[in-house]
């Protein structure tokens, strides 16, 4: 595996070989930055090197990563270069052989289309989970690899989980973060559920929010390109009643179906699913799994009452729905 470690002298990237317990350095800095120099034409160090997204080849001889530069150029889906926000920095593109320290650019590379951001997906690869018109759906990982290449392609084969999902109490985004227009635009594409998987891929739980009853309210995104924008979303205001309701719900993927944990503590606590953390090894997966922390049987959430002077960290066994408080910590004032 490979890493970067940054200090107040600039960064350097490392090769590890786990098995003879042996790291080596990937690049000689200085070299690169020289490297880079030529080929950009911007002036670059090797205390601070602009290297961003390497990726490896499958056989690890060689990488390919990204500078950006200097150089101002039109956006391609432009036409105009005096009309707002057509501008961008170009992007140069490079392949390095490690073996014999040679950089390359790639002249006119056509950068692979971003892994659809709305994918959990199982630890065995089996499934893939995704939300649409509030409600849950999964397709398997051929139709996945199809989504990658094309989101509209026609021949993808999805499943539908479940049917009661309304907007406000949806099973995956309301289109969080988005103005009025982006929200109708989006209305009938994938989006992100935020579900997270058991290790053996068998179970997923979700964290479900009613906000239903939660009072509208109104922001302008005035640095909206063009004119500015209105969003509308649900906000408790300090002292009013109508509060978001959390909950966490199990479903057991192989039978379809699902049941909400008990795991109320608080009046209108709030509650977070904990993850488990991601490992180096699948940094360039693109079928990165979604897991829960714990393992098959349980799983780790905190629950924050409204006023935050009290916080629970509790573990729920899965088989039989036992919610069992870990830590407890109480303060007068927030915690």
């Amino acid at each position: 595996f490979w890493y970067m470690y940054e200090t107040p002298n600039g960064k350097e990237w490392y090769m590890v070989d786990a098995t003879l317990r042996t790291k080596k350095k990937i690049f000689n800095t200085a070299k690169l930055a020289a490297d880079i120099t030529t080929i950009v034409r911007d002036p670059f160090d090797a205390q601070h090197l602009p290297v961003d997204n390497i990726k490896f080849a499958k056989d690890e001889k060689s990488l390919s990563f990204e500078v950006k530069s200097t150089v101002d150029e039109l956006k391609p889906d432009r036409k105009d270069k005096k009309a707002a926000d057509s501008m961008q920095k170009k992007i140069f593109y490079f392949n390095y052989d490690i073996a014999a320290a040679k950089l390359t650019e790639v002249p006119n590379y056509a950068k692979p289309k971003a892994k659809p951001s709305w994918g959990s997906v199982a630890p065995d690869s089996s499934a893939i989970i995704f939300s649409r018109k509030y409600n849950l759906y999964w397709m398997d990982k051929a139709n996945y690899i199809k989504a990658v290449k094309n989101e509209e392609d026609s021949t993808i084969v999805e499943h539908q989980l479940t049917k009661d999902g309304v907007k406000f109490y949806s099973y995956g985004s309301d289109g969080d973060g988005e103005n009025n227009e982006e929200v109708l635009k989006n209305d009938k594409k994938r989006r992100r559920a935020g579900v997270m998987w058991s290790p053996d891929s068998k179970y997923f739980v979700l964290n479900r929010e009613d906000s239903r009853k939660v009072k509208d309210l109104w922001v302008i995104n005035s640095t909206n390109p063009g004119r500015p924008a209105l969003e509308t979303y649900k906000y408790q205001m300090p002292g009013e009643k109508e509060s978001p309701i959390d909950e966490i719900l199990l479903f057991n993927f192989a039978a379809k179906t699902f049941k909400k944990l008990n795991i109320s503590a608080f009046k209108d606590q709030t509650v977070s699913l904990w993850a488990a953390p991601a490992l180096n090894k699948d940094r360039d997966n693109e079928f990165r799994p979604s897991i829960w922390l714990g393992n098959n049987s349980k799983i780790y959430f905190s629950r924050t009452s409204r006023d935050l002077k009290r916080v629970d960290i509790c573990t729920v066994d899965i088989n039989t729905s036992t919610v069992a408080p870990l830590i407890d910590e109480r303060f007068n004032t927030y915690v």
